[in-house]
């Protein structure tokens, strides 16, 4: 289907102006640019429903207009031998905790594209599953929409080309897809919900980019953050965009063009981290991006991790800013797994076959979450290790950072090394966190007895650091191997239920020929639901001299939880948004600036993922 046979609201070309930077003592800021092309489109129910079965079998190549297996091959053969022989964090404890078995799990996309690329996220109502051809959405109970699956050009134009990613954007309540448009033309191509509802209409956003591969993004303030595979002979190239414009289906909403100081780059494959903030509360200050060190590389002297902070005023984006990174120590690890034959990407054995798959070397996994809990803040991430040098083993390093209010450095708090009990390799991990502070982490399974197959585990907060607890749970059981190329993933996606903060949901390609891909949900908490208010709308006091300015306050004891105050019209549409901290006392406390809002009834909301508070006010 060609682009012009889905636009709504007429296409708008843009000459896509560049703003240069001033100059800085940095140079982080390359470019402004706003979109090369912008659409609105029809719902989504309006346009027909792929099969999968229809969508011819095909191999997705690397990404960018180069050879990146060439160039990770070159970067490999220049690698120094690792300091690491045995990683010194492998756990060898039992996982002594009694798991909870999935509560929801259903195969997602199932096309035979090699890799599938599957990511997923949930909202209020309704998991979005993407992968290499077609997305689709279903209800909590794995009952998918009617209509459903899409080819993945609808909404967003082009042709197929891949790494697609999904995000729920919780504090707009929108949602946010994207993927990489190639060969022809590198793009990055974004579309915005314009509703709550992902089976509805979405604003659509082209940006020409210099190179394109394996693009991670996260939400952090009102920015979207991307970075990514991105010709590494950059300096750390990454990009923001114009959250709140894109939000609001602006055309002229703008990417940013920056890089990394002190980076140090492979020179070949690798993928840094957008830290993205998960929970209530829109994040602010500067947005952390995060990528681990190997000190086999030339230029590392001991491993670490690099953090770096992005300052963007949308106002004036050209007078963005990055920080020099935050180097943070951790216990020594190695970071290259070796493939045979030649493919620098087939290190993981599989059943039954000579042919080895990819644990993703050099990339940090998808996602890097960040969560506030009043008290502090947690950064949590994790990526692939060889557990033994030379051994093809891979097992997870995963690592929390917490700091104690936003202008405070991070520090590490725990790390711990994941390995299989039974010697066989784990990959392809998703770590979160929930607002209890328990850790769940999903991940893929493959090895000489064990065909891809997709399992979660944990740790309850208070655990012994530094250590998974929870018991190895299966999520669903490969039947078959990969038989005809190393590409495996290339992502998978791990996020927490908006509703509770307490259940997660993992998607992730499980057997080999013919590709599959699972969604599942599970719970590390032994709580049922979250915290009451214990309060109701009487506790609920507004007050304004002018019926413009309001002030709010909230007394309650039940919960230190962030709340959430959002004010609607009479329409359902939201017109402000915050997010509001207790005070030393049990009040909540805040003031609402409705200067700008037209004369009439309005609801206020206040409340966390388990009550909600509402008053109507009145503005003059």
């Amino acid at each position: 289907m060609k682009l012009k046979n889905y636009i709504v609201a007429g296409l708008l070309l843009f000459a896509g102006f560049v703003l240069r930077a001033q100059e800085s003592s940095k140079g982080e800021v390359v470019e402004i640019n706003t979109p090369n092309h912008f659409f609105v489109t029809q719902p989504m129910t309006t346009y027909p429903k792929v099969e999968a079965k229809d969508v011819q079998k095909r191999e997705v190549p690397r990404g960018g207009k180069s050879s990146k297996n060439l160039k990770k091959q070159t970067f490999i053969e220049s690698v120094g031998e690792s300091k690491t022989s045995v990683d010194p964090l492998l756990q060898e404890n039992p996982l002594s905790r009694r798991a909870n078995t999935p509560i929801v799990n259903f195969d997602g996309i199932n096309l035979d594209v090699s890799p599938p690329d599957p990511t997923a996220a949930v909202g209020p109502n309704h998991v979005v599953q993407m992968t290499n051809g077609l997305w689709s959405v279903w209800d909590k109970n794995g009952v998918q929409a009617s209509g459903f699956p899409k080819d993945i050009n609808i909404p967003l134009g082009g042709v197929v080309s891949g790494d697609p990613v999904v995000l729920y954007d919780r504090e707009a309540d929108r949602w946010f897809i994207s993927q990489f448009q190639l060969p022809d033309d590198n793009q990055f191509k974004i579309a915005v919900s314009t509703t709550p509802d992902p089976t509805g209409s979405f604003a659509v956003y082209s940006y020409d980019v210099p190179e394109n591969d394996y693009p991670h993004y996260g939400i952090w303030g009102n920015s979207y953050v991307c970075t990514g595979n991105f010709n590494p002979s950059e300096s750390g190239r990454f990009y923001a965009f114009n959250r709140q414009k894109m939000i609001d289906g602006d055309p002229t909403a703008e990417i940013a063009t920056l890089t990394l100081p002190g980076y140090i780059g492979t020179g070949g494959f690798q993928a840094p981290q957008p830290v993205h903030s998960e929970g209530a509360g829109i994040a602010a200050g500067p947005a952390p991006i995060v990528w681990f060190q190997d000190d086999a590389w030339t230029g590392v002297s001991v491993d670490h991790v690099k953090v770096w902070d992005l300052s963007i005023d949308w106002s004036n984006p050209a007078g963005a800013t990055v920080s020099t990174p935050l180097e943070i120590p951790l216990a020594p690890f190695d970071s290259f797994l070796e493939g045979t034959g030649g493919d620098s990407f087939a290190v993981l054995e599989q059943p039954g076959t000579d042919q080895r798959i990819d644990p993703i070397v050099f990339a940090m996994y998808f996602q890097a979450h960040r969560y506030n809990f009043g008290t502090h803040e947690s950064l949590l991430f994790n990526f692939p290790v060889e557990v033994t040098d030379g051994s093809q083993i891979s097992g997870i390093r995963w690592v929390e950072l917490r700091r104690a209010t936003p202008v405070a450095p991070w520090v590490l708090f725990q790390e711990g090394t994941y390995q299989d009990a039974g010697g066989e390799s784990v990959f392809l991990s998703g770590i979160a966190m929930d607002q209890e502070g328990n850790i769940g982490m999903g991940y893929t399974k493959t090895g000489a007895t064990t065909f891809p197959s997709l399992y979660y585990t944990g740790r309850l907060d208070g655990d012994v650091l530094g250590q998974m607890t929870v018991a190895e749970t299966l999520i669903v059981q490969g039947t078959t191997s990969v038989l005809d190329n190393a590409r495996y993933g290339d992502y998978s996606q791990l996020t927490r239920d908006p509703v509770d903060d307490l259940t997660f949901w993992f998607t992730g390609e499980y057997s080999g020929e013919p590709r599959k891909t699972r969604i599942a949900s599970f719970k590390i908490s032994e709580t049922l639901s979250v915290d009451e208010l214990n309060a109701s709308s009487q506790n609920l006091v507004v007050s304004s001299k002018d019926n413009r300015i309001f002030d709010l306050q909230l007394e309650t004891s039940g919960t230190s939880d962030i709340l959430r105050l959002a004010v609607y019209d009479i329409t359902g549409r939201r017109v402000f948004q915050n997010q509001v901290s207790k005070d030393t006392g049990n009040m909540y406390r805040t003031t609402i600036d409705l200067s700008n809002v037209a004369s009439g009834t309005y609801v206020i909301e206040i409340g966390n993922a388990k009550t909600k508070l509402n008053k109507k006010i009145l503005v003059k």
